[in-house]
């Protein structure tokens, strides 16, 4: 590859990837899959935990899953077109709002967040998910962040073309590494409790899907059969250079 050579070529799309995928009913669209967010699930749920925020619940896949097992959710996503799926799953539990903007009445037990946190300024965000958080609470996420392989050109390429091409990006613009991560934590008081490096390919894990659902969707609008050959089309062409990144599920406390 030439120095200046983009690390990707394709025109720009107004149709963003995780829309598409709410309007066909998929979720668990971060790493490592459903298999990751029990995980998680099981984490928490040996802590005794009983109200829990989720940032970024997409389509409320997670948010179900924690609301069955009987904790009170608050559950927020600022996307319009997933938080129209995510209020009618969970109703006045759902909210349309930035993390940074949630202001709650009482503190929370625990915040979850699946592939949501790489887009923001973790600084600010790990500080507010603290102030958040009773004394002792638990922050919990799934993420893939960059590798020591990756140079500052490339995260920047890689966010930005796949931004470009899928309306979300791959990584965080800046070469963020888990080293720098785990420095962020611990500078806003989080200890860690479990941190996982999940198996290669974690990144890619396929959504969870209900293809009778994703089909008579289809069928109702027939510009998603079209999307989902030309998403397809852009992954082949949307290749990450290999061992720049990885995939991580995380447990700290305050």
């Amino acid at each position: 590859m030439q120095k200046d050579e983009p690390l990707i070529r394709e025109p720009s799309t107004s149709f963003k990837y995780h829309q598409f995928r709410a309007r066909l009913g998929m979720g668990d669209l971060h790493p490592g899959g459903a298999p990751a967010t029990l995980t998680i699930l099981r984490w928490l749920t040996e802590l005794n935990v009983r109200r829990v925020l989720e940032v970024g619940a997409g389509i409320g896949n997670t948010a179900g899953r924690m609301a069955s097992l009987g904790w009170e959710v608050t559950a927020i996503e600022p996307d319009p077109v997933l938080f129209a799926r995510l209020r009618k799953r969970l109703g006045r539990s759902a909210r349309c709002e930035q993390f940074l903007e949630h202001q709650p009445a009482a503190r929370y037990d625990a915040i979850v967040a699946e592939s949501v946190l790489f887009q923001m300024n973790l600084a600010p965000v790990f500080s507010h998910a603290r102030t958040l958080l009773e004394p002792g609470g638990y922050l919990a996420f799934v993420e893939a962040v960059w590798t020591e392989k990756i140079t500052a050109a490339m995260s920047s390429e890689l966010h930005d073309s796949t931004q470009r091409l899928f309306g979300i990006p791959v990584g965080s613009r800046e070469p963020l590494t888990w080293r720098d991560w785990s420095r962020l934590l611990g500078d806003s008081g989080f200890e860690t409790l479990h941190a996982e490096l999940l198996p290669r390919g974690s990144a890619g894990h396929p959504p969870t899907a209900d293809w009778p659902a994703s089909i008579a969707a289809m069928v109702r609008d027939p510009r998603l059969a079209l999307w989902m050959v030309r998403y397809r089309l852009r992954k082949r062409v949307a290749r990450m250079p290999a061992g720049v990144q990885e995939s991580r599920l995380f447990l700290g406390r305050t």
